[in-house]
């Protein structure tokens, strides 16, 4: 009984220990990724708020098709993404995040500083095609980098942390560009729009500084942890390599992948389909979500980016208690598809009742917090499927390809709101990608990525 005892006790112990270790690591390199992001993603909520402004700027007051152009500069962003986003991340794999996203966040600066100068459609196109070549690497990056800090238990929280980034920016970001417009427009000759786009190159300037200085490649060469912490991270790493052999002897995943086998897997294909899925609803709530607001009657850009903070708000609480619980029950299916048929249900209504405010709001809150939810969550699948050389490029090439749906999703909305002056067709499409997600995503065996 005794001895019982005393290796229970050890075992306590021992989790204490590494959960205080684990929380060391996160606050050590979190705050620095989720910062990065939220610089970064505040690009695409002022893009969005910039609309209101820069079309009649640039299309010369003619805004007859002002929607479907917005659409295309905003969908045209995601093409350089998908072309660059394998080749940044091998780059990242090789040189190591420190150095790749400190040069990301410096090219992103400048670009945007640059954006200022545009003055037609083609430039816009242009500028926001460059910028999504220059972010390619980040997102895909700092999922593969995750895996080199944190065990799988511990992963689904710190993605969802990181991807917090998106909601908080828009949370910060709504009432910031709704008044830069408002209060900053013709100041020193330039617009409201203008001035956006030229904030937020020093913005990312700095924090690349803080990342080159701050940021640690790996575990192995921190020297804020000891050689003791060190071997545990080390420990759980084995261990979980150890797992991954015992299900490829016992047939759950393969041994080894390469990237042919990888390409020719189901596998790979629902991974994809799922990540377009996801995307799809992100992308295209997240460069309508202020036009969508200012529809239902609000007219200051300030109220709406103060209204447009609380669909935010509610995704953040969201995603941080669906990965907790995700971790917690070691569950990830359900974690996923739930939240895709309550996304699918609240676009519906969007479109439905688009001339009653409230509903509207209610349903916005509602669509955006459940389709944020299952984009941390699932990392977790590929991490766990997919292992070997191939493991930074196949993150990559899904992320690449499932952001075709960044590039849809805004254009679908522009498209039919000129053509159809409602809401109703595009957030139907939407609903169709997240319920067609939810189906996908039952179809992956529990026991491949319930770790």
């Amino acid at each position: 009984m005794a001895v019982s005892e005393t290796i229970i006790g050890s075992s306590i112990s021992q989790q204490i220990n590494k959960s205080k270790l684990y929380r060391k690591v996160a606050w050590r390199i979190m705050p620095i990724l989720l910062i990065s992001y939220i610089v970064g993603y505040l690009d695409r909520v002022g893009i969005s708020f910039s609309k209101f402004q820069m079309m009649p700027d640039i299309l010369n007051g003619n805004m007859a098709l002002a929607e479907s152009v917005y659409g295309l500069g905003a969908g045209v962003f995601f093409i350089g993404y998908i072309i660059a986003g394998v080749p940044s991340n091998m780059v990242l794999s090789k040189y190591g995040a420190r150095k790749i996203i400190a040069l990301l966040m410096v090219i992103w600066g400048g670009i945007s500083m640059l954006s200022v100068f545009i003055t037609s459609p083609t430039q816009f196109y242009i500028a926001r095609f460059f910028l999504g070549i220059a972010e390619a690497g980040f997102y895909p990056g700092v999922i593969l980098y995750l895996t080199l800090w944190f065990p799988s238990g511990q992963r689904a929280k710190m993605t969802a942390l990181f991807v917090c980034g998106i909601p908080i920016s828009n949370i910060i970001g709504g009432p910031l560009c709704g008044w830069i417009i408002e209060h900053m427009n013709g100041l020193m000759q330039m617009s409201g729009w203008q001035w956006l786009f030229f904030i937020s190159g020093p913005r990312a300037l700095l924090i690349a500084l803080v990342i080159f200085f701050f940021l640690d490649n790996t575990y192995q060469n921190a020297k804020w942890l000891t050689d003791e912490e060190k071997e545990m991270i080390h420990e759980d790493m084995d261990h979980a390599n150890q797992q991954r052999l015992l299900n490829a002897k016992n047939g759950i995943v393969a041994h080894e992948w390469t990237m042919k086998t990888m390409l020719k897997s189901s596998a790979f294909t629902k991974m994809w389909l799922i990540c377009f899925c996801t995307v799809m609803g992100q992308g295209g709530l997240a460069f309508w979500v202020p036009t969508i607001i200012k529809d239902t009657g609000v007219k200051s850009v300030f109220d709406v980016g103060l209204l447009s903070m609380v669909p935010y708000m509610l995704a953040v609480v969201a995603m941080l208690l669906a990965a907790r619980s995700s971790d917690k029950h070691r569950e990830r299916r359900w974690h996923i598809v739930v939240p895709f048929c309550i996304a699918a249900v609240a676009m519906v209504s969007i479109g439905v009742f688009q001339d009653n405010k409230s509903i509207v709001m209610f349903s916005l809150c509602i669509a955006v917090a459940a389709s944020l939810v299952p984009s941390p969550l699932f990392w977790s699948l590929p991490n766990a499927i997919f292992t070997g050389t191939c493991a930074a490029a196949g993150i990559a090439l899904i992320n690449s390809i499932a952001n075709i749906g960044g590039f849809i999703s805004p254009y679908i909305i522009g498209y039919f709101k000129n053509t159809t002056n409602s809401n109703l067709v595009a957030m139907c499409v939407l609903a169709s990608m997240m319920i067609l997600g939810a189906i996908l995503t039952l179809t992956v065996p529990a026991k491949m990525v319930n770790k």
